[in-house]
């Protein structure tokens, strides 16, 4: 069985590179034609285009593992032909985290490619995003508060950072995502999550149940968060339901562990909030151009 990844290691890095380009590049351009203007208000063109340096950072991510100086250095050594104007460290890392925003938009407009507009199912769960080690946190410069302290149940360990917020499709492509301090229950954040959303039904565990938000989201949104409940609940789900549900939810699970093992979704390695969100929203992007990426690999076998 293919595997979604499997083209990184597969394929030619100068394929991959054009593909993600081309597919960035076309988005990043759609953008500007529904803006009505260009994002850099003064001055010329950019030499090094905003889609090579989105690439590029997707790119680091996939290949290098988050390194920059590593990622930068091979390209530049081995890749300057595609990439003759790459830029020195220090004004990469500023482009880039300046284009958070955008990349996001790119991912939206992506992901519409991959998901039916019929499609009403959801599956929600959440990841830690460690800012440091929890024994490090009063040195950590990051994040600073209590309300970053929290606990990883299903590790039984303690957590000093973030929560990552997800929903996937049952093909596993990524809708929507957002991160919460790790004191933040996951139970607190669901009606904020789905602001703009309507007319789903929405998979998770009984961390995601509350009292207050699950009949507001029905009520307001028609949205149907259907979750396990605990097994000495008053009204426990059947057997066959609880089964189902734990099926359905182990892609989301299997989602999280792509992101973490080939994207770096748990171990980011930023030093500041903008550049937590930039690493994230690469790994988002790059996790659901994946999808992309194998069906133009097939198309030019």
């Amino acid at each position: 069985m293919t595997g979604l990844t499997d083209y990184i290691t597969k394929s030619k890095w100068e394929d991959i590179f054009t593909i993600w380009f081309v597919l960035i590049d076309d988005a990043y351009q759609h953008t500007i034609n529904c803006l009505g203007r260009r994002l850099r208000r003064r001055g010329p063109e950019a030499d090094f285009s905003d889609s090579e340096v989105i690439t590029v950072g997707l790119i680091i991510e996939t290949f290098f593992h988050g390194h920059e100086d590593l990622g930068l250095a091979c390209l530049r050594q081995c890749f300057q032909d595609m990439f003759p104007l790459l830029l020195e460290k220090s004004q990469f890392n500023r482009r880039r985290r300046a284009l958070t925003g955008v990349m996001e938009i790119i991912r939206r407009q992506l992901t519409q490619l991959l998901i039916d507009p019929d499609d009403d199912i959801r599956v929600i769960d959440s990841a830690p995003v460690p800012a440091c080690t929890y024994t490090r946190q009063n040195d950590c410069e990051t994040v600073v508060g209590p309300e970053y302290r929290g606990v990883v149940v299903s590790k039984r360990a303690k957590l000093f950072g973030h929560r990552f917020h997800a929903t996937i499709t049952l093909d596993q492509v990524v809708d929507r995502w957002m991160i919460a301090p790790a004191a933040t229950h996951d139970g607190q954040v669901t009606f904020e999550f789905f602001e703009g959303q309507s007319d789903l039904l929405v998979l998770a565990d009984y961390a995601f149940q509350s009292t207050t938000n699950v009949p507001l989201l029905k009520e307001k949104r028609n949205i149907i968060l259907t979750t396990a409940k605990r097994k000495d609940a008053v009204k426990p789900r059947p057997a066959w339901f609880r089964r189902l549900l734990r099926r359905l939810r182990r892609r989301i699970e299997t989602a999280f562990s792509v992101m973490t093992t080939v994207f770096n979704l748990e171990t980011p390695g930023a030093r500041s909030m903008s550049g937590l969100l930039c690493r994230l929203t690469t790994t988002v992007l790059a996790y659901n151009l994946s999808f992309l990426m194998n069906l133009e690999l097939r198309s030019l076998q």
